[in-house]
């Protein structure tokens, strides 16, 4: 915190979550954290917390990390007695500005929503997610709780907690050794892995299967695996990431030439902002009107 003070030169308010909660940082670059997110998520004195900014200084998260014995319980199914156990895992809990901001949007959305549903005395199955910072009690006409009238009240405490821990997120793992950072990148790179399933089913036609015996089954697969595996390769080691799968597999699909003679050629692809910065990138004659038959063999050969 200190050398996040010293780096952008400022004592004024640090906002820790939107919601009216702040900190000032002290004459020594120090800030509280509030009592409740500390007890919450189990971060004691002395605990390290880094902070991660953009290239424009802006705050991207903030991230913590323990390593601990976490007590777990489950009933047994031949007893009905309930059981404890203990494991050693690594606990990351990780604080987005961004995130922060639009989960506080979403639940004073909600709680919106319930408080006009409310006014109106609308039915329970009108509240739909708004339901949860509604409490239902059964009353009579003077309030005591009854099997007759429902009484409609609002969770004041429920929303003030989600208000206080909008924009947290605990992430829980086995792999002690890991480092915070590396835990982090993987959870929010799963999304990759079911993309890269869609891609074998709606670019690569893995499926439906139209084959019967177990080897050709067995090679279809292996083919798009492979595909998807060079496709990626291209898309992280070679383009860095700047561009999605959608636009590789386009461009794939979308790249013709036509032979008008014995050694000419046109090319017949759409001109697109991807095809010129490929083509700049490996040099190659991508985005050439006419092609001969030694620009056709030299992309066919190009080694990346």
């Amino acid at each position: 915190m200190q050398g996040f003070a010293k780096k952008f030169q400022t004592r004024e308010i640090l906002e820790l979550k939107a919601t009216g909660i702040v900190r000032r940082i002290d004459d020594l670059g120090r800030v509280v954290i509030p009592k409740e997110i500390r007890r919450t998520f189990r971060i004691r004195e002395g605990d390290p917390m880094e902070i991660f900014t953009n290239a424009n200084g802006e705050v991207m998260y903030r991230i913590k990390e323990c390593v601990d014995e976490f007590e777990y319980k489950f009933r047994d199914s031949t007893t009905g007695k309930d059981k404890k156990f203990k494991i050693t895992e690594k606990r990351i809990v990780t604080y987005n500005p961004k995130l922060a901001k639009k989960q506080i949007y979403e639940i004073n959305k909600e709680v919106e929503k319930a408080r006009l549903l409310k006014a109106s005395q609308a039915k329970k199955s009108e509240y739909g997610d708004s339901a949860k910072y509604v409490t239902f009690t059964p009353t009579d006409k003077k309030g005591n709780e009854t099997d007759g009238k429902i009484k409609v009240s609002m969770n004041e405490d429920l929303i003030k907690k989600s208000l206080e821990l909008a924009g947290y997120n605990m992430l829980v793992t086995s792999e002690i050794s890991m480092s915070d950072k590396d835990v982090y990148d993987a959870y929010h790179n799963l999304w990759r892995i079911e993309e890269s399933f869609r891609i074998m089913k709606s670019q690569l036609d893995a499926r439906p299967v139209y084959l019967q015996k177990e080897n050709t089954i067995v090679g279809h697969f292996l083919i798009c695996y492979l595909a998807v595996l060079l496709t990626r390769l291209l898309q992280f080691k070679i383009l860095k990431n700047n561009y999605s799968s959608e636009e590789l597999f386009e461009f794939v699909h979308d790249f013709r030439v036509a032979k008008i003679s014995e050694r000419k050629y046109i090319n017949l692809s759409r001109g697109t902002t991807f095809i010129k910065e490929f083509a700049a990138l490996c040099k190659l004659p991508l985005t050439s009107y006419f092609l001969n038959e030694g620009e056709i063999k030299k992309m066919l050969s190009h080694r990346f």
